[in-house]
């Protein structure tokens, strides 16, 4: 896997040297691997620990080679795959740190992590590798605060609502009504918190799958389980029109900004909470919350 990464990494790199010659930049260069380590994980830990180190991460002239920073940023986020939490948030930390002497470079670097790492561009999504990222930008003093906005709401929503956490409190209404309700309110053991539009087809998927799930129903007739389903754009007519297709032991409602709470990047979103609102399972599936809540009746 390690040789296959590192042939892919000297193929790309030798595709941009053209591209970067035109451009004026240095193209990138894999590190030197000691000969000394010889297994394929020790030699991936050291690569993706010395990856920035033979590129010129300060240099201003890549701003207007972004291609070229973008193709080693990839190359990078693939090695990530194959190592371990804390070499790879080491690798990005020394990233950061050298990034960070200025501000258009430390955008240039966000943006790029924002594209493959946040916003689903690449084969590795990872919310933990790029909240370091959004948090260098939402801190920096060299970036103006209009072009922090979008990074200071993101580093807002990827530090709430994470397993382990309690939920954020939110209030919710009824279709039609005018009454406001709070989640903490709810006295069941388990939540399952079902954040939904019903004009996603996943979402009208999920909603048929969750409505046929036996092992829910009996979870919910047992007293054990609440089903919220959350509509979180505010009630509109179009959402109205589609409630009574909801399933009748479920309680439906709709939120104001749902976005500011939760991360609705993929919906539907799920998430399954315990007697204390506090989050189990986070954007997980039908299948995981079936699981946990069985096991719960084991223990």
């Amino acid at each position: 896997m390690v040789r296959k990464v590192l042939i892919v990494c000297a193929f790309v790199c030798t595709f941009f040297l053209s591209k970067a010659q035109d451009s004026a930049v240095a193209p990138y260069q894999l590190p030197d691997i000691p000969d000394s380590l010889t297994t394929p994980d020790v030699r991936s830990e050291y690569l993706i620990e010395h990856y920035w180190d033979n590129f010129a991460v300060e240099d201003r002239a890549y701003l207007e080679a972004p291609l070229v920073v973008e193709q080693a940023f990839v190359d990078f986020t693939s090695i990530m795959r194959i190592t371990s939490r804390e070499s790879t948030m080491k690798a990005i930390a020394i990233l950061l740190k050298r990034a960070s002497s200025d501000g258009d470079i430390l955008l240039m670097y966000a943006d790029i992590a924002d594209k493959y790492l946040y916003s689903g561009g690449g084969t590795f999504v990872s919310d933990e590798a790029y909240l370091p990222f959004a948090e260098a930008v939402a801190e920096s003093k060299k970036v103006d605060e209009l072009r922090k906005l979008r990074y200071i709401y993101q580093y807002d929503v990827l530090t709430k609502n994470q397993v382990g956490m309690t939920v954020t409190d939110f209030e919710y209404k009824l279709p039609g009504k005018d009454k406001k309700y709070r989640i903490k309110k709810l006295k069941s053991p388990y939540i399952l918190l079902y954040i939904n539009d019903p004009e996603c087809e996943d979402c009208s998927l999920a909603t048929l799958r969750l409505s046929v799930s036996q092992a829910l129903l009996q979870e919910i007739r047992e007293g054990r389980l609440t089903i919220l389903s959350l509509y979180p754009d505010g009630e509109t007519e179009e959402w109205l029109a589609g409630v009574a297709d909801y399933p009748k032991e479920w309680v439906v409602a709709s939120m104001e900004n749902g976005e500011r709470c939760f991360d609705l990047r993929v919906m539907p979103a799920l998430y399954l909470l315990d007697k204390d609102k506090k989050i189990i399972l986070r954007n997980t599936s039908l299948e995981e919350v079936e699981q946990t809540l069985k096991a719960t009746k084991e223990m």
